[in-house]
């Protein structure tokens, strides 16, 4: 059993103990006394119950509705951190993909075995065909086809280097999404985009200039 649950339960009984052993020696009092305890009675019930047993109700009614998805997502999550952590990154992708096969509408285990690819593997092309493929499985809401193509995007311009692909992918995004937010971020990136390509020509051209004053 759940260790908060066994202290409400013992904090519960005692007091209830404490309650009955107080009521023995007033109930032969006067009226007056009576109502005096009742009212305190009430106040630390109230308190009692704000304190214990609504946030115990509460826990036992989001277990009943929400845990059950929850945990095993977690779980799998938590199974595939660990792996990671540990080397392991073909097992961490397997707990991903088969977070995926219990929800498959969910992008998030996609884009995860994608990063593993790219970050852990050192292999952005199989990232990119984990990407594409889901992409192209089926009809994602907005929201998901976005994020997806934002995560192909990235992996074109942080893992390989590859302004043009990357830019493509981000005007895909301006083409299939106008007018959304998406498409504003996606402008945004292409900006940041062109920002770090001009910073590496000049870089480029600095270098070569450099050279060519030291060869002369």
């Amino acid at each position: 059993m759940n260790t908060a649950i066994v202290i409400r339960i013992c904090v519960i009984t005692l007091a209830l103990l404490v309650i009955a052993l107080i009521w023995s020696y007033v109930k032969e009092a006067g009226d007056g006394m009576k109502l005096v305890f009742v009212i305190l009675m009430g106040l630390a019930g109230g308190l009692l119950a704000v304190k214990f047993f609504i946030p115990w109700l509460g826990d036992l009614m989001g277990e009943a509705v929400f845990s059950s998805g929850e945990k095993v997502e977690q779980d799998h999550m938590t199974k595939a951190a660990a792996r990671i952590a540990q080397g392991d990154y073909p097992g961490a992708i397997e707990h991903y993909e088969k977070m995926l096969e219990e929800k498959p509408d969910d992008p998030f285990p996609v884009a995860e075995i994608a990063k593993i690819h790219a970050e852990r593997l050192r292999d952005p092309q199989a990232a990119l065909k984990v990407l594409e493929e889901h992409l192209q499985s089926k009809e994602w809401p907005v929201d998901d086809a976005a994020f997806i193509m934002f995560r192909i995007a990235d992996v074109h311009l942080t893992h390989r280097h590859d302004f043009e692909a990357a830019r493509d992918m981000l005007e895909q995004i301006i083409g299939n999404f106008p007018n959304t937010r998406h498409s504003a971020n996606a402008h945004h990136r292409i900006s940041e985009l062109e920002q770090m390509q001009f910073k590496l020509l000049m870089e480029q051209r600095s270098k070569a200039g450099t050279a060519g004053a030291e060869k002369a």
